[in-house]
C-alpha cells in the first residue's frame, strides 16, 4: 500500500513539474516574441553621435591656469540608445567636462567625463578619454607699447615718430605665455594724412619674432596715440579759392562750388612759399545771367617763381538752382578748442559762406548770426589744413564755403610783454561762441 502511495505521490509531481516546466517555457518563449517585437519596432543602436561635444573645465583654482586654450577642446562619443532616444538626440543634451579641482602646477593627463540628460541613452566610448593639460601659475609683467605705422602720408609729407599714452601695458595670463612677450604692438593707419593722425588703438601682445601671443590679457587694452605729420621744405598745401564773378539770372542762385582737387601743392623756394597765403585763385569764372550747372576747366593763377607739382588747371563745377532764397556772405572764422600755450594764425582773415533758405530769414540775418569755426582741438604745433564748420540759425542751410578748407599755423605763444597789444583770429573762450551756443 505505501508503495502505490509513492509511485501516485511521484507521478503527481511529475506531471506537476511538467507542467510547470511547460508554463515556464511558454513565459520564456513569450518573453522573447515580446523582445523580439519590441526590438524590431524600436530597435537598440549603437553608433558614433554625429556631432563632436565641447569640453568644459570645472574647478580651475584662481592661481592657475592653462596653457592650452581648453576652450576649443570637443569629443566624439559612441553611444547606445533606442531609436526613439536617437531621433532627438541633440549636442546640447550631452555635458563633457574635465575637472581640474586638486590639481598643482605642471602637465596632467585628465580623465574626461560625459553626461547625457537621456536615461535611456549610454556613452560606450569616448574618442579621447584624457587631455593633456599644463598648468602654470597666472602672472603679470609691464612690457612697452611698439608702434608701427603701416602706411604712409601723403605725397609732399613726412611723419615723425608716434606719441603713445601710456608707454607700457601690463600683461597677465600663464608663466610660459607671458614670459614670451617682449612688447605690446599697436597698428596705426595714416592713410595719405596731410596733417597729425589721432587714434585709439587696440594693443596685441608679440614675442620676439613679432608674432601675437594668444591667452594673454592686456591692460589697458588700448592706448592713445598721436602722429605729427609735417610737409616737406619747399613745398606748401594751399586751397583752391575760385574766383566767381557776375550773378546768375534773375529768380536763380548760386547753390554751391565744387572745385577738383580743392587743394594743390605748391613748388618753390622756401622763402617765396613763406609770403603765399593760405590759397591761390583761380583766373575769374563768370556766373552772368546762368540758369543751368556750369562745368569748366580753369587756370590757378600763382605768384612768380612758384609752381604747382601736379598741374595748374583745377576743374570747377558751380550749381546754379531756382531761388529759394540764397546769399553769399563774407565772415572771419573763429578759433576753437586751441590748446593752452599755444597761438593759432589763419593765412584768410574772411572766408565766403554760401546760405539758402527763406528770403525772409536770409534779409533778416545779422552779423552775429553765422559762424564760421575752425576746430583745432588736440593739434599740436605745425602748419594744418583745416576744414571750417559753419554754425547757422535754424532754418537756413550753409551750401558750402570757399575755400572749403583753410590752412592754419600753430605755434608755442610767446611770453606776453606790457606793450602787446592782441591781434589775430578770435578765439571762443571755453569752446563757446561768443552770445550763441554752437549747438544750437
Amino acid at each position: 500500500m505505501d508503495i502505490l502511495t509513492n509511485r501516485t505521490l511521484r507521478t503527481k509531481w511529475r506531471g506537476l513539474a511538467e507542467q510547470l516546466g511547460t508554463l515556464a517555457l511558454s513565459i520564456i518563449l513569450g518573453f522573447v516574441v515580446w523582445l523580439i517585437a519590441v526590438n524590431q519596432e524600436n530597435p537598440i543602436i549603437q553608433a558614433e553621435f554625429p556631432e563632436r561635444i565641447p569640453v568644459t573645465v570645472r574647478g580651475l583654482s584662481g592661481d592657475l591656469q592653462p596653457v592650452q586654450d581648453l576652450s576649443k577642446e570637443a569629443v566624439r562619443v559612441v553611444i547606445q540608445a533606442p531609436r526613439s532616444s536617437w531621433d532627438n538626440l541633440e549636442a546640447s543634451d550631452f555635458s563633457a567636462y574635465i575637472d581640474l579641482s586638486g590639481l598643482e602646477a605642471g602637465v596632467h593627463d585628465v580623465e574626461v567625463h560625459v553626461v547625457v540628460v537621456d536615461p535611456k541613452v549610454k556613452v560606450v566610448s569616448i574618442q579621447r578619454p584624457e587631455l593633456r593639460v599644463q598648468l602654470d601659475p597666472v602672472v603679470e609683467k609691464k612690457v612697452p607699447v611698439k608702434v608701427e605705422v603701416m602706411d604712409t602720408t601723403a605725397f609732399g609729407y613726412d611723419w615723425q615718430p608716434p606719441i603713445v599714452e601710456p608707454i607700457s601695458v601690463t600683461v597677465r595670463g600663464p608663466a610660459t605665455l607671458v614670459d614670451q612677450v617682449i612688447s605690446a604692438r599697436a597698428e596705426v593707419y595714416l592713410r595719405n594724412a596731410k596733417s597729425q593722425v589721432e587714434r585709439q588703438q587696440t594693443v596685441t601682445p608679440q614675442d620676439a619674432q613679432n608674432q601675437p601671443v594668444p591667452r594673454v590679457e592686456v591692460e589697458p587694452s588700448q592706448v592713445h596715440i598721436v602722429v605729427p605729420v609735417e610737409q616737406w621744405p619747399g613745398r606748401k598745401e594751399v586751397a583752391v579759392r575760385v574766383n566767381l564773378q557776375g550773378q546768375p539770372a534773375a529768380g536763380y542762385r548760386l547753390s554751391n562750388v565744387r572745385v577738383n582737387p580743392s587743394t594743390v601743392v605748391l613748388v618753390g623756394s622756401t622763402e617765396v612759399l613763406a609770403q603765399v597765403p593760405g590759397f591761390v585763385e583761380t583766373e575769374p569764372m563768370t556766373l552772368t545771367n546762368a540758369t543751368s550747372e556750369i562745368q569748366r576747366r580753369v587756370q590757378l593763377l600763382v605768384p612768380e617763381g612758384v609752381t604747382v607739382l601736379e598741374g595748374n588747371a583745377v576743374d570747377v563745377t558751380v550749381s546754379i538752382t531756382p531761388i529759394e532764397g540764397g546769399t553769399t556772405v563774407r565772415q572771419e572764422p573763429v578759433i576753437q578748442g586751441l590748446a593752452p600755450g599755444l597761438t593759432a594764425t589763419v593765412s584768410l582773415r574772411t572766408v565766403d559762406v554760401i546760405l539758402s533758405g527763406p528770403l525772409p530769414l536770409l534779409e533778416s540775418l545779422g552779423p552775429d548770426d553765422i559762424f564760421v569755426i575752425l576746430d583745432l582741438t588736440g593739434l599740436l604745433p605745425g602748419n594744418h589744413i583745416v576744414v571750417p564748420r559753419v554754425v547757422v540759425p535754424a532754418g537756413i542751410r550753409a551750401e558750402g564755403v570757399l575755400p572749403e578748407s583753410v590752412e592754419v599755423i600753430i605755434s608755442p605763444q610767446a611770453p606776453a610783454t606790457p606793450e602787446a597789444t592782441p591781434t589775430g583770429t578770435p578765439v571762443a573762450p571755453s569752446g563757446l561762441i561768443p552770445g550763441r551756443n554752437p549747438a544750437q
